[in-house]
């Protein structure tokens, strides 16, 4: 008993979701002794869900690493590719003691996980045997611990209006970005490479002077759901103040990653917002380096910003592409100290 409140203890002491993903796994497979036990999340378009593991195990081998964030959706296998999987999603109780080879053993056992009102995975849990009712029971209430887990971290976590991540979760994130880049100063072969692009509404205060600050959260609200849409689940999206949205992105070259936040931007001034009609942004993204820090990265993306707001707006600019044609100067503020 001692054991389980110890690891109990470690769950409840993470503040990093992977690692309470991780934990959360290691701790129910330790006292389970299952053949198999994953941890999916469930991601993408409400019509279209695909299954992204995140932390997994297999009975003599151990724990196994989950899917990059970055996986593409078409990658992905799809919820309703799964039945039993689509069945349990959408159940409040467990699909339990499930014949996976007629009536013998192994036995297939779902739980729907949620936080809150959000639901958003699924754990897959392969037996050799029915679960007895006292196993039962330390999976109900390790569930109870790690839905209230990942409830304080999205209290903390993500902005209270939007429900995007907010600015101290970007902090955080830029960093285990950096984490998955090698090499002196650039990604390495086979490393992801990364793009900050920061989102900017434009004339948000002639919304806010014209309609009413009611209206105008309204309009932020919707420029949220249309980021989720357009960008999927494998970005990071963050707002990070008043009308200022930033995205972090994988894409595998300048020119991707241009088609990327421009179909967000398309998107957003096609869209017909209530009262107030069109809406649209300025985009400025950047590529990440190995040596970078937040704010370095973030001012070269504003520096595109500004450039589209004085050159018409409702655009999307790189700057290393402004500086390659001369019309931003270049600024090495990389592997500076930040001081707040």
């Amino acid at each position: 008993m001692s054991d389980l409140i110890g690891s109990v203890a470690n769950l409840t002491g993470y503040r990093d979701r992977d690692l309470i993903d991780s934990t959360f796994v290691s701790v129910l497979g330790d006292w389970l002794d299952p053949i198999e036990l994953n941890l999916y999340r469930c991601v993408g378009d409400a019509s279209d869900l695909r299954l992204l593991l995140q932390a997994g195990m297999i009975k003599g081998s151990g724990m196994r690493a989950g899917d990059p964030s970055w996986t593409p959706l078409d990658a992905l296998p799809a919820l309703s590719g799964r039945p039993q999987f689509d069945q349990a999603f959408g159940c409040d109780e467990p699909l339990l003691d499930l014949p996976m080879n007629g009536n013998d053993s192994p036995w297939l056992n779902l739980f729907p996980v949620w936080a809150g009102a959000r639901r958003f995975g699924i754990i897959e849990l392969i037996s050799e045997q029915p679960l007895l009712p006292v196993q039962l029971r330390l999976v109900d209430g390790l569930l109870k611990i790690y839905r209230n887990q990942i409830s304080l971290l999205d209290y903390s976590e993500r902005d209270s209006l939007t429900g995007l991540l907010n600015r101290k979760t970007f902090d955080e994130q830029f960093l285990k970005c950096l984490d998955t880049m090698t090499g002196n100063g650039h990604a390495a072969e086979g490393s992801p490479t990364w793009w900050l692009g920061v989102i900017d509404v434009d004339h948000f205060k002639r919304v806010n002077d014209g309609f009413g600050h009611l209206i105008g959260d309204e309009v932020l609200l919707l420029v949220a759901r249309l980021l989720r849409t357009a960008f999927h689940h494998s970005e990071h999206l963050y707002r990070f103040g008043g009308e200022e949205f930033i995205v972090l992105l994988r894409a595998d070259n300048s020119d991707e990653a241009h088609l990327a936040f421009d179909f967000f931007r398309q998107q957003l001034s096609a869209f017909d917002f209530p009262q107030v009609g069109q809406v649209t942004a300025s985009v400025g993204f950047t590529r990440l380096h190995l040596m970078d820090n937040a704010s370095g990265a973030v001012d070269r993306a504003d520096r595109a910003v500004y450039h589209a707001k004085h050159n018409g707006r409702n655009q999307v600019h790189s700057y290393e592409v402004l500086v390659k044609v001369g019309v931003l100067e270049e600024v090495n503020n990389s592997g500076e100290i930040e001081l707040f």
